[in-house]
């Protein structure tokens, strides 16, 4: 399978944030071609730098957790490529342009977003997806 992925479900596996490290663990697991606009990187330091911050972690383990996300192979794309795009799309939707980066990605490569972001999720339903929701979509019926 080949996917957009969302720093949210990429974050949620390195801080093992309980709630949706298994779905988010297992997608990772299943997905074998993974895009994400360039601004996955600064995002994802900075749920980790936050959690440091708040003694979530030390700063010590938050550079281990951050290491851990190259582990994933996430092919980023140049933001420059994607904001005229990605614009128009947060003028449409109302979605922040660093949200709409992801859908435009997706649309462009014509792959689904995997996404717990639930204002994605709702404006976007075409493109956007929960990653469990997508491993069930690519199961044969039985």
């Amino acid at each position: 399978m080949k996917a957009v992925v969302d720093t949210n479900v990429i974050a949620y596996v390195v801080l093992g944030t309980e709630q949706y490290l298994d779905e988010a663990r297992t997608f990772l697991a299943a997905v074998h071609e993974i895009q994400a606009p360039a601004i996955w990187e600064a995002e994802l330091a900075n749920v980790v730098w936050m959690a440091s911050r708040h003694n979530v972690l030390t700063i010590e383990e938050a550079g281990v957790r951050l290491a851990l996300a190259s582990r994933f192979r996430i092919q980023s794309v140049s933001n420059r490529s994607l904001w005229q795009g990605a614009l128009i799309r947060a003028y449409q939707s109302g979605i922040p342009v660093y949200g709409t980066l992801f859908v435009e990605l997706a649309a462009r490569e014509k792959l689904p977003l995997a996404t717990f972001d639930t204002a994605l999720l709702k404006k976007f339903p075409e493109i956007a997806v929960r990653p469990g929701e997508l491993l069930t979509r690519r199961q044969p019926p039985a």
